[in-house]
């Protein structure tokens, strides 16, 4: 009996870090385009603010996900051979027709929405919000039919880009953990979590008055089922995914225990903060910064687990093959650009709403002052 050993090469990971933003900022934005499509709907019982965070959610992510996943093809000049070669079997090459209809849309659907606030701003003191009012193209009204119209079609296209982002790595059946429906299922699912998260965030960030009544009961209740319906979910897929490999438990690593027993606990606090919901004042700063930081931790660490780690299970032989994140831009430099990026043009979006909130009390002041002068001659001649 010969013995014959199997000796891998080492080689580089397939998928990059990048990827990881990739999926985390584009399934946010396509969970707020439904949930947006949700509360527009519903407008007569949600607030201006929610749906403005959704509709930023949606827009700021459509921006960012796709810049990410130009710096996991190396270079931004590979996306061009997606055009110049397509291929239509492919999913990746779908998807680069996919993603640009979707980024697209979504800037239509945000810009649509945001067009009465935008032109709001020409009563501003400030140039350049004066310039910015600009943008609203005129000062024709936005109808209801566009608007649901605009919002259905980039749910649609959502949907699309949570197909093609699920079937390129399902199609991979060298890696069980990937290959399997419960996989795809897991990402869309959490991806509303990731897109509560960053509205949490926006609305953080929007300057509404402690004691305005800027907020209603539904828009309470709509974080609070986005949340648990998607934990809950997240919750049961799990152990389902972690139970579909026939060459590798991953029950009997502790590594993995910890990974998986980390994701549990990050269920179970979005469970517990989705309960909460209901009794936190939304325009409470530090409690929306406290769900935010916990919905976006437990959205993005599902990508990674799901798609970095399970990178690190050995194919063929015996591993470990473990992987160090590295500090420049294709690890810990990247992961941070691409979240101060989404922070500066939700800080940009958030200032034009400072602004506008800004020039609304200017215009009253300005009408105060005028009644204020008119009336006073009329005192003056009455006592005269």
């Amino acid at each position: 009996m010969n013995i014959t050993e199997i000796l891998v090469q080492p080689q580089a990971i397939a998928w990059l870090p990048w990827a990881v933003q990739y999926f985390f900022y584009i399934g946010s934005a396509y969970a707020a385009a439904i949930l947006f499509l949700l509360s527009y709907i519903f407008r007569a019982h949600t607030s201006h603010y929610l749906r403005s965070a959704l509709v930023l959610t949606m827009s700021i992510g459509a921006v960012v996900g796709p810049l990410a996943l130009t710096g996991d093809l190396h270079q931004p000049g590979r996306a061009l051979h997606f055009y110049s070669n397509m291929t239509p079997w492919s999913w990746m090459s779908l998807g680069s027709l996919f993603l640009p209809l979707f980024s697209a849309l979504a800037i239509l659907t945000a810009w649509l929405y945001l067009r009465d606030d935008i032109a709001k701003l020409k009563h501003s003191d400030n140039a350049i919000a004066k310039k910015i009012s600009l943008f609203s193209l005129g000062d024709w009204q936005t109808t209801s039919t566009q608007m649901i119209t605009v919002t259905v079609l980039t749910c649609l296209s959502g949907l699309t880009i949570a197909l093609y982002t699920g079937a390129e790595i399902y199609v991979v059946q060298s890696r069980p953990l990937w290959h399997q429906p419960a996989a795809p299922l897991l990402w869309f699912v959490t991806a509303f979590i990731g897109a509560i998260g960053f509205a949490l965030l926006l609305l953080a960030l929007f300057p509404i008055p402690a004691k305005a009544n800027a907020f209603t009961q539904s828009d309470q209740g709509l974080i609070k089922r986005a949340l648990l319906v998607s934990a809950i979910l997240a919750a049961v897929l799990l152990p389902i995914w972690a139970s579909n490999n026939a060459s590798f438990s991953l029950y009997e690593s502790d590594a993995w225990l910890v990974r998986l027993g980390s994701l549990a606990v990050s269920f179970l606090a979005c469970m517990g903060i989705a309960l909460l919901a209901s009794k936190i004042a939304l325009y409470n700063r530090p409690q929306l910064l406290i769900m935010s930081a916990i919905s976006l931790i437990c959205c993005w660490y599902l990508r990674w687990v799901t798609i970095m780690d399970v990178q690190t299970i050995a194919k063929f032989d015996q591993g470990p093959y473990p992987y160090e994140l590295p500090m420049g831009s294709a690890g810990l430099l990247g992961i941070l650009g691409m979240a101060g990026l989404w922070l500066a043009l939700a800080l940009a979006a958030s200032e034009i709403v400072a602004i506008q909130e800004k020039s609304v009390k200017s215009v009253k002041r300005v009408k105060s002052v005028k009644n204020s002068t008119v009336s006073q001659p009329l005192k003056t001649q009455h006592t005269q």
